[in-house]
């Protein structure tokens, strides 16, 4: 069985490959991307993901356009911001992860997510 795909959008390059290591090493296949439009393409060509996440910089025009899509709609989200910042009025999200993020937490929720849709 495959290990299950994890959607990285993350515009902070060094972050980036952190995460994907990270998820790696805890059983998942990362696929990363710079921003919310790369990720939407992905998305969009049929890349099978399990969970998406976010940096708070694409979150509201990404889950605009994830929601208005019924096939990615219901791919769950986890957002990660600056702990410091609120997230867009308005902007739905499955989970909030402060930045710095704990990375023992990230890979609770994904594994969460990923169980719950097992």
């Amino acid at each position: 069985m495959a290990p299950p795909a994890v959607l990285v959008v993350e515009h902070d390059s060094a972050l980036r490959e952190v995460l994907e290591r990270v998820l790696h090493r805890a059983g998942f296949a990362p696929v990363t991307v710079p921003n919310g439009d790369e990720a939407l393409t992905l998305l969009r060509y049929g890349v099978p993901v399990k969970v998406i996440l976010l940096d708070l910089l694409d979150g509201s025009a990404f889950r605009t356009e994830q929601s208005r899509d019924p096939r990615l709609a219901r791919i769950p989200v986890i957002v990660t911001s600056p702990a410091n910042r609120r997230l867009p009025a308005g902007l739905l999200v499955d989970a909030v992860l402060a930045k710095p993020i704990d990375l023992d937490h990230l890979i609770a929720h994904v594994r969460a997510f990923c169980s719950a849709l097992a």
